[in-house]
């Protein structure tokens, strides 16, 4: 029987496939050839093309390999020229012209030979420096770490090199005559939502209706499952979760990880030819296994950067009891709504081997349980997963509870909301305190500049603490993820990690969890608070334990 084309197309993303291409440009338009034209709209693509008809000037493209350099480059051209371009040279350079002048594309500067490199930069500098009066404007695709290293062993291209640095660091230091866009920047999470919906397109599954193996099909499940509006929201809401702990996923790792999710590593004549062995492994492949990459052979995982990230916050791992409580014994809670959510998630379905499971469950609740002790270790970890995405209302259980961030809702709830963001900032304090001093401090509204030896330098006002979101960016697909703390100058920033960690630290928990992942951060804004600090030296001011409270206190002590 002939397979589903778009099936085809989703394998080219399979890095054990040997149609397997790294390049995300390739992605994107050789599969016209399949008919599967693909591209995401994304607002860097949009102001780049704004930029050189209205206010033309060179650019800079920086980001990782996959981040969609090559593409922008390409999409500029296109949209600037009176025809596509179908192949770069292969120098991988070439000239445009348009009405304000010449665009020289540069697709990948690693590419070029040194010499060349210079040559072009130097060019690059000598156009910024006199304000582009040839008309000559660039637009290069480069690695962050090429691009510095070769422009600090060049004296001659100071300049350049300073206003790469200065724009770099900030991004609006971006002027008129120059400008690096690092898409670094980019928000991953806002890409996720449009893949899904542009990949799971009833137009693209029109073949399988037809398909004799489609209620046994796993990529169809799969299809049908990320459909779901719930389900895609929370796939989107793993990868926003990413964004909050400063996580980049690149546009090709991203499509390499979506096309697994719904595939599995599977084609259509994988799954029409399997036999009874081959579809019991197929089972074992549901979206959310492969999300996680459990079961991915290990070659593959090792090129599949967002799976790694993604294993440490797998809700699969995480035991809360009244979770587990329902995966296995729900449909016996006696509460008619928990029953039918029970009946509902846990049938006999694809994932769940049509009935093997529940016949299992059966085995091990009413006639042999001692003989099937390794039941729920062998289903658990699977129906958390299951349960996480699959189960539909949010006020009957904690689902959140399953991620390892006890405060991530707390944490994405601060965003674009200024009377939270005040009402934190005493238990921002309270975990500061303890972090500082190592010691459990009794709430107090003060920020205690402490050393190891419990010795306070500098006592900051809460009003002196200022948290502020980052900027979200109307030029490109950057939405607010993190914060900075600031007390009179001295700023700390702060993602989910360490609002995590102090938030754990004010409801009285130990120092040790998560302290690998923000311990430096915090010595260093600690030591530097300690540096602008005025003690009197007329008075020692020192955290002194009181046994009544069971908790260290603010005490001083006068120097005769």
């Amino acid at each position: 029987m002939v397979g589903n084309p778009f099936v085809d197309y989703l394998n080219q993303f399979n890095v054990m496939s040997p149609n397997h291409s790294k390049i995300y440009d390739e992605y994107t338009y050789e599969a016209k050839e399949n008919n599967f034209s693909f591209t995401i709209e994304t607002k860097i693509e949009d102001h780049l093309i704004s930029l050189f008809r209205n206010e033309p000037h060179s650019v800079i493209l920086t980001g990782n390999a996959g981040d969609g350099k090559t593409r922008l480059c390409r999409s500029i051209y296109n949209s600037l020229s009176l025809s596509e371009l179908n192949d770069w040279p292969n120098e991988g350079i070439i000239d445009l012209k348009f009405d304000k002048g010449i665009i020289r594309f540069v697709k990948d500067l690693s590419e070029l030979k040194d010499e060349v490199i210079e040559n072009e930069l130097l060019k690059l500098q000598s156009y910024i420096q006199n304000n582009h009066q040839e008309k000559i404007y660039y637009l290069i695709a480069a690695n962050e770490g090429k691009l510095t290293k070769f422009l600090s062993r060049n004296s001659q291209m100071n300049y350049l090199k300073e206003s790469v640095r200065d724009r770099l660091k900030d991004y609006s230091n971006n002027k008129t005559r120059f400008s690096v866009f690092n898409l670094l920047d980019v928000t991953s999470s806002l890409y996720v939502d449009k893949v899904l919906e542009e990949w799971n397109k009833d137009s693209n599954w029109e073949l399988c209706h037809s398909c004799y193996r489609k209620k046994t099909c796993i990529i169809q499940f799969n299809h049908e499952k990320t459909s779901n509006e719930q389900v895609k929201d929370r796939l989107v809401e793993q990868y926003r979760l990413l964004d909050y702990l400063g996580t980049h996923i690149t546009m090709r790792e991203l499509l390499i990880h979506i096309s697994y999710v719904l595939t599995g590593g599977y084609d259509c004549s994988d799954i029409q030819n399997a036999k009874h062995d081959e579809f019991a492994k197929q089972m074992d492949r549901p979206f959310y296994e492969n999300f996680y990459g459990h079961g991915i052979e290990v070659e593959a995982f090792s090129e599949m950067r967002a799976l790694k990230a993604f294993r440490e916050v797998d809700p699969g791992n995480y035991s809360i009891s009244n979770i587990d409580d329902f995966i296995i014994n729900g449909d016996l809670s006696s509460n008619k709504r928990l029953e039918e959510i029970h009946r509902e998630i846990f049938k006999a379905d694809l994932d769940l081997k049509l009935g093997y499971f529940i016949k299992k469950l059966d085995i091990y609740r009413n006639h042999n349980k001692e003989s099937n002790d390794n039941f729920v270790n062998e289903w658990i970890n699977k129906l958390r997963r299951k349960f996480y995405f699959e189960f539909p209302e949010e006020s009957l259980f904690d689902r959140k509870s399953l991620i390892p961030f006890n405060y991530v809702s707390d944490y994405g709830d601060l965003f674009d909301n200024i009377s939270k963001l005040g009402k934190i900032r005493r238990d921002i304090i309270n975990g500061l305190n303890r972090a500082f001093s190592k010691k459990l401090v009794a709430p107090t509204n003060d920020l205690l500049a402490t050393n190891d030896n419990l010795m306070i330098h500098g006592t900051y006002k809460m009003k002196n603490l200022k948290i502020n979101q980052e900027n979200a960016r109307p030029e490109m697909d950057h939405r607010a993820s993190k914060f900075l703390l600031s007390v009179d100058g001295v700023l700390i920033p702060m993602d989910l990690h360490l609002f995590e960690y102090l938030m754990r630290l004010n409801a009285g928990n130990t120092h040790n969890l998560l302290r690998e992942d923000v311990e430096i951060l915090l010595d260093t804004f600690k030591n530097e608070l300690i540096k602008l600090s005025e003690p009197d030296p007329d008075i020692l001011s020192i955290l002194r334990y009181d046994s009544d409270k069971g908790m260290y206190i603010e005490d001083e002590i006068f120097i005769p």
